[in-house]
């Protein structure tokens, strides 16, 4: 017994050192993810899980940066990530089954990829389920996002409906029914459920930012989308909310439909700023210019 006493010490100031850097590296990775410096980030991230292969949350973040990655590239980028994307997702919901937001990442994989690649509705369906097992009502949240990948718009909405008004103080699942609203292009109804969230939760911030999102798409109540973008940019967003590059971009479009082409210019700028690398911007500033 007493000589296994020095071995456990030496295990256990081994594990300590290794999660000190890994911590630290997975720390860097979202400070550069939200900057949007993916390359930097994913590398960040690749060290941590090295360093720390059973942190559930390295692996997702690892993986969401793979998807961003994929998301930004070309259709050969999408095509060597996929397998990667998997790979990440899947060993974060092995490592943490009961975390939900790592099953919806591999429901949005799967329903997306086809099955060549790893993908396939039929394992989509099969995280639902398993979401519904832990939370009925984040497991009809889970069914209203299958169903809108399977391009069923009324059922997904009804799945959305149906979970907020289950937790109505939850901006999360107004957000998603609201988000929801902007891409079947109901723009009252979209208006009405980020003010809604707002009136409820006024320290929601991502509903200020979707609020705005909405007048750009919609083209519509530029003055509310005006005040709500500038609302979202006196906060500090978390890695899952929009980054302010992203609140910028927007609000130079708003501006742009407000014919107000020197502010719209500040805002590109300004998106530039905080990501060199933020492709909408740049093109937007390109055209003010052409």
């Amino acid at each position: 017994m007493l000589r296994t006493i020095p071995i456990l010490i030496a295990f256990l100031v081994s594990a300590a050192v290794h999660a000190a850097p890994a911590d630290e590296l997975r720390k860097q990775g979202e400070a550069l993810f939200r900057e949007g410096k993916l390359d930097e980030a994913a590398e960040a991230f690749e060290q941590a899980v090295e360093l720390a292969p059973n942190d559930a949350a390295a692996h997702h973040l690892l993986g969401a940066t793979y998807g961003r990655q994929a998301g930004a590239g070309s259709m050969f980028a999408k095509m060597r990530l996929a397998g990667k994307i998997k790979d990440q997702f899947e060993r974060a919901v092995a490592l943490a089954p009961d975390e939900i937001e790592y099953r919806e990442s591999l429901i949005q994989f799967y329903a997306q990829v086809p099955a060549v690649a790893g993908g396939g509705i039929d394992k989509a369906k099969a995280q639902a389920v398993e979401i519904g097992k832990r939370d009925p009502v984040r497991g009809k949240v889970a069914e209203g996002l299958v169903a809108r990948l399977e391009g069923k718009p009324e059922v997904a909405l009804a799945a959305y409906r149906a979970a907020y008004a289950t937790r109505p103080d939850n901006a999360r699942l107004g957000l998603q029914l609201g988000i929801y609203l902007q891409e079947l292009k109901r723009w009252d109804e979209a208006f009405g459920q980020f003010q809604l969230i707002i009136a409820r939760a006024p320290e929601a911030m991502p509903a200020w930012y979707q609020l705005g999102r909405t007048a750009v798409l919609a083209n519509a109540r530029h003055a509310d989308g005006e005040a709500a973008l500038k609302r979202y940019l006196g906060s500090k967003p978390t890695l899952q909310d929009p980054p302010l590059a992203a609140a910028h971009w927007r609000l130079g479009m708003l501006y742009e439909q407000m014919k107000r082409t020197s502010d719209a210019r500040a805002q590109y700028q300004a998106a530039l700023k905080l990501d060199p690398e933020h492709a909408e911007a740049k093109a937007a500033l390109r055209k003010l210019k052409a």
